[in-house]
């Protein structure tokens, strides 16, 4: 029936993606019977970036929700989707945050033990298991195989005013934060302190770790299950209601505006994705601050080639008659010009509301000195926040409401918070055999930071030597994103330990995912690094192990333990999740149900544009 209803040459995408969504009742089968009959139309009949598809037998998708590139799209695997069918889909509970007590193999459950059934579960293959939550999250994270990314607003002007324009309303309050860098540190600080001043607030934030509610928080707790399932079905009603193509970020944008108005968030803090000028979260007309943290080069195919055009496009969240603060690693001139040419009302530097800057505080490597990227964010939050104080003020004494105080000590305080993975420390209480083959139990610090790219990378060992200067005996677990320098980021690494023993590769079961084959082409020393042995497969030739994460985190923590070695993990936050997982981090996770489809068209969303950063860390 779904190839018979799709059949006809002249269906627009958007009813093509439709008749699949209502026709067939898992996303996998709609991918397979989209692709059949897409194999029959002219090749100028239907060309969504995510799926464009040139025969039947050229459409694969994993199991796991992984594509392969053809040409600029991608491809998904016949028989791979048919196998993923006959297979029942895993479930994961979700936890609460804390640290178990004890990481023994015995007591902590392994992610490997929790292998797919290979009963025939017919409620779980017809997807009748699911949850709500479960539907509607996949449903989302699929919405790019549909509907093309272009970079512009006319999308989410169109959700915004459908939802009666909540973020333009006058009883809340917007901080808008673009950078090349930094700019989720300043929002994470910047909500953090605004709710120990009794704000209740809404941060919007991306990617996410391990849960797509950590994207959308109110008062530093994400949204609900409940909320998701609530609100974000009301946006897919309106979608298909007023027939706008609204892509994946557009549609998580809209839910975080929609979810903030409707529960009452007096200040929303609000990270754009991409640049900023054509970014979906630049629909709002008079935010109460535009922040811009830093500059630098990223994504240059989408936002330019020069320091100076980047600027200019992160420049365009400033607004008319709304104030501005830069901080000090940006082209001033640029900026200042675009604050003119948007009438902006004030444009500030950190030095104008905190005081001229003493010595910055460095972080001191062997050969080079880099400043501190988390005073400088918390530098740009302070100042932030002060100016904040004024603008909710007046706003306060116009619309009505009290007047609260930010206080200097709840300001030192409040930006003290890092984001999860960078720079994150911890002890992880280890078990393992002693020589004499007694059971002891050690700690291992264990640091996780999301440095993926070479300049991230190089801040990483530098403040890694400045933080543990007496700390010679490290061990690296490391995962990267396939579009970034592997040469240089693993030469960085193998410098910074004895032997590439001391190393342990990973690739996350996502599509941007660099596989273990590609790290070991890239830098042939690696060959005596710990990594599982990829076994070729169709999905990728080179061979895939959706599982390396779990297994190396396991086997590096326990060599630390035994050796009183640092263990490092580090490289992209796809990785970061399952790594979490396995040191015993218990906390809010999306299960395998909707991981399955978690990168499903994400190599063309807004927050994964580009050429690789090049900048810093974010």
């Amino acid at each position: 029936p779904g190839t018979m209803a799709i059949a006809s040459a002249t269906l627009s995408s958007r009813i093509l993606h439709l008749a699949l969504l209502s026709l067939l009742p898992t996303p996998s089968q709609q991918l397979f019977i989209g692709a059949m009959s897409l194999s029959r139309l002219p090749s100028v009949a239907f060309r969504p970036s995510g799926c464009v598809v040139r025969s039947a037998s050229s459409c694969i998708s994993s199991s796991m929700g992984e594509r392969r590139p053809l040409g600029n799209y991608h491809a998904v695997s016949k028989s791979t989707v048919q196998t993923s069918l006959q297979r029942p889909f895993l479930s994961t509970p979700l936890f609460s945050s804390a640290i178990r007590e004890n990481s023994n193999d015995a007591s902590i459950p392994s992610p490997l033990s929790q292998k797919p059934s290979t009963s025939d579960d017919t409620n779980n293959q017809d997807g009748s298991s699911w949850s709500n939550y479960e539907r509607l999250v996949r449903q989302l994270y699929m919405t790019n195989l549909f509907n093309p990314v272009k970079l512009g607003l006319e999308n989410m002007d169109l959700l915004h005013k459908a939802l009666g324009s909540p973020m333009d309303q006058p009883n809340i309050s917007v901080v808008h934060i673009a950078g090349s860098n930094g700019k989720g540190s300043v929002a994470l600080k910047t909500a953090n302190t605004l709710q120990q001043s009794n704000y209740k607030v809404g941060l919007f934030v991306s990617p996410h770790i391990s849960s797509f509610r950590e994207r959308i928080q109110i008062n530093g707790q994400p949204i609900s299950e409940e909320q998701v399932e609530l609100y974000l079905q009301e946006i897919f009603d309106i979608c298909l209601r007023e027939d706008i193509p609204a892509t994946f970020f557009e549609i998580t944008t809209a839910l975080a505006f929609h979810i903030f108005a409707r529960e009452g968030v007096e200040v929303v803090v609000l990270e754009t994705g991409l640049g900023g000028r054509l970014d979906a979260t630049n629909v709002i007309q008079s935010p109460a601050l535009s922040i811009i943290t830093s500059i630098g080069l990223e994504h240059t195919r989408i936002l330019g080639d020069t320091i100076e055009k980047i600027a200019v496009e992160k420049g365009g969240i400033i607004k008319e008659g709304c104030q501005v603060l830069v901080g000090k690693n940006v082209p001033l001139e640029v900026l200042q010009q675009c604050a003119l040419e948007k009438k902006a009302s004030e444009l500030f530097e950190c030095d104008d509301v905190l005081g001229v800057e003493g010595e910055p505080t460095l972080v001191k490597g062997m050969k080079e000195t880099f400043d501190d990227y988390d005073a400088e964010n918390s530098r740009i939050a302070s100042a932030a926040l002060i100016l904040l104080q004024f603008i909710l003020t007046q706003k306060k004494l116009e619309y009505g409401g009290d007047v609260r105080l930010i206080m200097p000590a709840e300001i030192l305080e409040g930006v003290k918070i890092r984001p999860p993975c960078r720079f994150e420390e911890m002890d992880i209480p280890t078990t393992i055999e002693a020589d004499d083959g007694s059971i002891i139990q050690k700690n291992v610090r264990v640091i996780l930071d999301v440095a993926h790219n070479p300049q991230a990378m190089d801040y990483l060992i530098v403040k890694l030597r400045a933080s543990y200067p007496h700390s010679s005996d490290q061990r690296i677990v490391v995962g990267m994103s396939a579009d970034k320098d592997l040469k240089y980021c693993t030469e960085l690494l193998l410098d910074n330990v004895p032997h590439p023993n001391k190393l342990h590769l990973v690739e996350a079961s996502h599509p941007r995912a660099a596989s273990i084959s590609s790290i070991l082409e890239a830098n042939h020393k690696l060959v005596e690094s710990h990594y599982d042995t990829p076994q070729k497969d169709e999905l990728n030739e080179n061979g895939r192990d959706v599982s390396s994460v779990s297994k190396q985190v396991r086997q590096a923590l326990k060599l630390a333990a035994m050796n009183d070695e640092l263990l490092v993990i580090c490289g992209s936050v796809f990785i970061m999740a399952d790594a979490r997982e396995e040191l015993g981090i218990v906390e809010a996770r999306d299960s395998a149900v909707i991981a399955e489809v978690a990168g499903a068209g994400l190599r063309n969303s807004q927050e994964n544009f580009g050429d690789g950063n090049k900048g810093g860390m974010k």
